[in-house]
Parts: structure tokens; C-alpha cells; sequence
């Protein structure tokens, strides 16, 4: 693991604790957003990491997914284990499986 993986997930660790949502969008609606985000960041970090060989655009990805707040082991795991990052529906499935089984261990 790089060490900008490394200090994005101690980031967030140390921000998870005090975030408030403040936003008045449905719930539903708003988590679908979210959802497609992180799909979207997953392909475009595939992309400039491993089809580009980009440092300076994957730092720039990693440093988005950090301000967003979005958990970078929920990322990683799109990465390494989702089979079709062009397939929507595997991501989306890969994506609940973990969060599913992330829910159980806490």
C-alpha cells in the first residue's frame, strides 16, 4: 500500500468519529449519489494508476476521495477485487457484499 493510501485511510479514521450530515436531500437519494461517486472515482484511479501510470492524477483521485470522505478501503476493495469495473451491476454487487460483511464484524 503507497503511503498517500496509507494517510488517507489514518485521515479518515481520525475524521469518521465527528462528521454530521447536514443535507437535505432523501436519504435514498443521497447514498445513490454517493454510491455513483465512488464507482466513478474507482474507474477513474484504475485508469490513472494502472492504464496511465499517472502518479500526479492518482495522488489528485486519492486526495478527492479523502475530501469526500469516502472510506479508501471501501475503494481498494472495488479495485483489487470487483472482476468488471465497466459492469455497474458486479461493482454495485462487490460494493454491498463488503459493506455487508464490514456491518457484520462491528
Amino acid at each position: 500500500m503507497t503511503s498517500l493510501v496509507k494517510k488517507a485511510i489514518e485521515f479518515f479514521n481520525r475524521k469518521k468519529e465527528g462528521l454530521i450530515e447536514l443535507s437535505y436531500q432523501p436519504r435514498v437519494f443521497k447514498a445513490t449519489k454517493d454510491d455513483e461517486k465512488v464507482y466513478s472515482l474507482t474507474r477513474e484511479l484504475i485508469n490513472a494508476q494502472f492504464q496511465l501510470c499517472d502518479d500526479e492524477l492518482t495522488n489528485r483521485l486519492w486526495e478527492e476521495i479523502v475530501n469526500l470522505n469516502i472510506d479508501p478501503e471501501r475503494i481498494i476493495n472495488l479495485m483489487y477485487k470487483c472482476d468488471s469495473h465497466d459492469d455497474f451491476t458486479a461493482m454495485v454487487d462487490k460494493d454491498s457484499k463488503s459493506l455487508q460483511s464490514s456491518f457484520k464484524m462491528n
